[in-house]
């Protein structure tokens, strides 16, 4: 196990996942190599691979994941060169619709010589355990009650079709709401909206 395990690495670790109540939790050494995985992190993986492939894969990392660490890998090169820790947090969404996941990395540098640099990723599932919309959030984006409506079918992975027949709507009316969510939240995909309703949750 490596010293940033045993050392200040695992307080650092342990102290961004307190914080949050994220099920997937995967560490990387500072080269890449995968130091620790739990297994909702291995479920998560499978889940955003089969999703894709139409079969589970398995011992492989989504590609997503691996995009992420060459990124935390710049910022942790950053950081070696005089760039503070703990201002950065990198956020990508993958998965489908019904069932998307939000990756948020961490590079943690080495803080002394005994100490190694690693990058932290938790993973995030967003969806049905997700439907209530933080209070920040509808502060933050101005949401109207029926944005907020709108969201938590989003989260669900429902069709704008079958959004406008729950809320006795038309169809049109539903895909405007989707364009001024699009707006609000400054991203241009419904999995976009998603990641920056629930991001800080």
């Amino acid at each position: 196990m490596p010293n940033a395990i045993n050392g200040g690495g695992l307080s650092r670790l342990q102290e961004i996942a307190d914080r949050r109540t994220i099920p997937g939790v995967l560490l990387f050494s500072g080269t890449g190599e995968v130091l620790f995985m739990n297994a909702e992190a291995e479920v998560l993986s499978r889940q955003i691979i089969g999703t894709r492939n139409g079969a589970e894969v398995q011992d492989v990392l989504p590609a997503e994941v691996l995009e992420l660490c060459v990124s935390l890998r710049s910022l942790l090169d950053s950081q070696e060169n005089g760039m503070p820790e703990g201002q950065h947090e990198l956020r990508r969404v993958t998965g489908d619709l019904k069932s998307p996941v939000l990756l948020r990395g961490f590079p943690l540098a080495a803080h002394s010589e005994k100490d190694d640099a690693c990058m932290l990723i938790l993973m995030e599932k967003i969806g049905r355990e997700r439907r209530l919309v933080p209070d920040q959030a509808k502060d933050q984006y101005r949401l109207t009650h029926r944005e907020v409506e709108i969201v938590k079918y989003i989260s669900e992975g429902w069709t704008n079709k079958e959004i406008a027949r729950h809320l006795a709507i038309s169809e049109h009316t539903v895909k405007e709401h989707v364009r001024h969510l699009l707006k609000k939240t400054k991203t241009t995909t419904r999995t976009g909206i998603l990641a920056q309703i629930f991001q800080d949750t």
